[in-house]
């Protein structure tokens, strides 16, 4: 039997505009373990460097990531109701489900956290959680999600804001989407073969699930 469409939305960045908590809890974190925070002046060149050449640049141990991502998302997770969806993503959630897709999250963030952002109307509309993934750890969550969702990568479709996402899901085989409105710059991902790019959150059900 077919399964319905898998639509795997990456959270911080693309459903979630939080990036002014990510800048304060990098920060939080640099001066707790001990590597340099961001550059707040240079956001536009930061915003086409993928997340490994970042932790590269501020001297971040990759042994110290574990804890570091911890930290942040404790931080995150006190500070979450400063968090708001971008404007049109409820909507959207809302269209996806009319057409009768599968929703699923993946992110590094905690799902309490990603719960309380989502607020009642919209958490019943998740099929799929794949919270708490480590830095670089979204490819096994995904898989994760995919078998539970019983879904192949034929019919699954991952959305994101980050290089990273995009890495996933051409280790996987999966469609990628990548949204205009998040951390990296949207120039970074055009004319990249596979990648489709939607510009607003109010395009996603037409762009994710094309004619």
């Amino acid at each position: 039997m077919r399964t319905h469409p898998l639509i795997l939305f990456d959270f911080d960045g693309t459903l979630a505009d939080s990036f002014h908590l990510f800048l304060d809890a990098w920060t939080h974190a640099a001066q707790r373990h001990g590597f340099r925070a961001v550059d707040t002046t240079d956001l536009d060149r930061l915003r086409r460097m993928s997340a490994r050449d970042i932790v590269v640049e501020a001297g971040l141990s990759l042994w110290k990531l574990p804890a570091v991502v911890a930290t942040m998302r404790g931080y995150v997770r006190e500070r979450a109701d400063e968090v708001k969806l971008f404007d049109g993503v409820p909507e959207a959630l809302h269209a996806l489900k009319v057409e009768g897709v599968q929703i699923g999250i993946v992110t590094s963030n905690a799902r309490d956290t990603v719960e309380r952002v989502l607020g009642d109307d919209l958490r019943p509309l998740i099929d799929q959680w794949g919270c708490g993934a480590s830095l670089f750890g979204k490819a096994a969550k995904t898989r994760r999600v995919m078998k539970a969702a019983g879904a192949t990568a034929a019919r699954t479709v991952s959305v994101g804001d980050e290089l990273r996402d995009l890495d996933v899901a051409q280790a996987l085989g999966l469609d990628f989407v990548a949204v205009a409105w998040g951390y990296t710059a949207p120039d970074r991902f055009a004319g990249l073969p596979g990648v489709r790019l939607c510009a607003t959150p109010a395009d996603l059900p037409t762009v994710v699930l094309p004619s």
